[in-house]
């Protein structure tokens, strides 16, 4: 019960006190205005965007050249059959 009454007395002082007067208003609309003056810059984006397109351009092409380049295994091995004469 000691801790009930105390509880109730903070209650009776918490209602006794008196709120400040201040004003927010000023501080919303500089934090407002300051975070319109600093536009975000996508140059750095489209840079990395633009470096990452011709690289991926590059190994694409080299790729699909490597890919016609390779043989098949099994194209190799039947390869010295295509000169024999089956019938």
């Amino acid at each position: 019960m000691d801790t009930l009454k105390g509880i109730e007395k903070l209650a009776q002082q918490a209602r006794q006190e008196e709120t400040p007067l201040f004003g927010v208003s000023n501080q919303v609309m500089n934090q407002i205005g300051s975070e319109e003056s600093q536009a975000f810059s996508f140059t750095v984006l489209e840079l990395f965007a633009t470096v990452s397109a011709v690289a991926a351009s590059v190994v694409g092409y080299f790729s699909i050249s490597a890919w016609r380049l390779i043989a098949s295994p099994l194209m190799q091995y039947f390869t010295p059959l295509q000169e024999i004469r089956l019938w």
